[in-house]
């Protein structure tokens, strides 16, 4: 278990090096906005305030997020966490630990920056990394690690049969034939462009490994279904679906992250 009396000392350190600013996170959110602007926008703010939680609610989630990890750590291995990790990982708690997906790569972070044989893959910019993201960006991250090396993807286009012209954003601009629930293509490809401005993700455009597979990419139905639209609403007009084909892979960055993480 985690020793709480160990724990009480990181929170309490945290908190001494925390900047004025996030030990007012505790405060409401909309003092100042609402004197200046007015009730209506205090109001609107106001559901804000439930989710600037204070460090002794942050302390309790750490504890009870840690100890079933921390127990799995061979006791000569436990070690106290860096304070360039801890700290701002805290902070950012404040704010994200409503989010479930969030919260649990943050707890992963800390837990491994607690066990020495671990620490060394755990970098503060990796809590910056999270900080950046939302629920999307950790899923479609996951879901594309589970793939080891260079995976297969498109850049689609509506195009003018013998035209040469294109359709502008008719298409996602990288296309890997899934989706998660809850959002489409065109929000995977938005996701997978960040992951690569994070630098997490290497997008290769017009590279490939080996052709097999990208045939299935093309005929795909999403792609289907969005030319079947336009062909609907430019009936005089002979369309296809054109692709140049391309590749993408996790870097070594996003290795140590993805490891650092889980």
């Amino acid at each position: 278990m985690l020793d709480p009396e160990s724990t009480g000392k990181i929170i309490d350190e945290a908190s001494k090096l925390a900047p004025e600013v996030y030990k007012d996170l505790a405060k409401p959110a909309t003092q100042e906005i609402g004197s200046v602007a007015g009730r209506g926008v205090k109001a609107l703010l106001s559901p804000v305030r439930a989710f600037l939680w204070s460090w002794e609610k942050i302390e309790q989630i750490i504890e009870e997020g840690i100890s079933k990890r921390f127990e799995k750590i061979p006791e000569e291995n436990r070690k106290t966490p860096d304070l360039e990790i801890a700290v701002p990982l805290m902070q950012a708690l404040t704010y994200t630990a409503q989010n479930e997906t969030l919260r649990e790569m943050y707890l992963n972070l800390l837990a491994n920056s607690m066990d020495s044989t671990k620490d060394k893959k755990v970098h503060p910019s990796f809590v910056e990394l999270i900080k950046q993201m939302n629920s999307l960006d950790a899923k479609v991250f996951d879901k594309l690690s589970v793939k080891k090396g260079y995976q297969k993807v498109i850049n689609p286009n509506i195009s003018l049969k013998g035209k040469g012209k294109n359709f502008i954003d008719a298409t996602p601009e990288w296309f890997l034939g899934w989706t998660i629930s809850g959002y489409d293509i065109f929000d995977i490809s938005s996701s997978i462009v960040r992951l690569s401005k994070f630098g997490l993700v290497e997008l290769l455009y017009d590279r490939t490994n080996g052709k097999d597979g990208y045939s299935e990419l093309k005929s795909h139905k999403y792609l289907n279904d969005i030319l079947n639209q336009y062909q609907i609403a430019k009936p005089q007009t002979e369309l296809q679906i054109t692709t140049t084909e391309s590749i993408l892979y996790i870097n070594e960055y996003g290795k140590q992250f993805l490891s650092a993480c889980r």
